[in-house]
């Protein structure tokens, strides 16, 4: 993939809490270890149990988040993704399986950014490694938040 054509979309996505903190230095910097995936209407990006080796952030188009009930063959929709989420942040701290399936509902582009590739930038840019990492962060606190106040909501 073109390394200018993921530096132009990295630069779109600078107001995206991920990247809220990087500078054109950063993008320039980590560019080359992203990939460019493409998604067809009812591909599957990830199964519940899979290995978590990437973590994808979605460009364009659709994704279902669904997780197994304890059903056989029952799976509940937790989640609809669009422009902006993040998808598999959880396997870049714990390297646990994948807790949910991941499929596209329509045509989706997604940045992709590999475990190993990110350990890589991490050595070689720790400085930007660590704006990324609290960018994860950041929307990790914002997810737990969120899912604290729809408790307090049920009970």
């Amino acid at each position: 993939m073109d390394k200018e054509q993921v530096k132009k979309i990295l630069n779109e996505l600078r107001e995206e809490i991920i990247f809220s903190l990087l500078d054109d230095e950063d993008v320039e910097k980590i560019a080359p270890y992203f990939e460019l995936n493409t998604y067809s209407e009812g591909d599957v990006v990830f199964k519940e149990g899979d290995p978590g080796d990437f973590i994808g952030l979605v460009i364009s188009g659709k994704l279902e988040v669904k997780k197994q009930t304890e059903f056989k063959g029952k799976q509940v929709i937790i989640a609809l993704l669009t422009k902006g989420a993040l998808v598999g942040e959880l396997s870049i701290f714990d390297r646990h399986k994948r807790s949910a399936t991941v499929e596209a509902v329509e045509k989706t582009t997604m940045l992709i950014l590999m475990n190993d590739k990110l350990d890589t930038l991490m050595q070689e840019h720790p400085c930007t490694g660590i704006k990324i990492l609290k960018g994860l962060l950041r929307i990790l606190s914002l997810r737990l938040r969120k899912a604290t106040e729809r408790l307090t909501h049920i009970f």
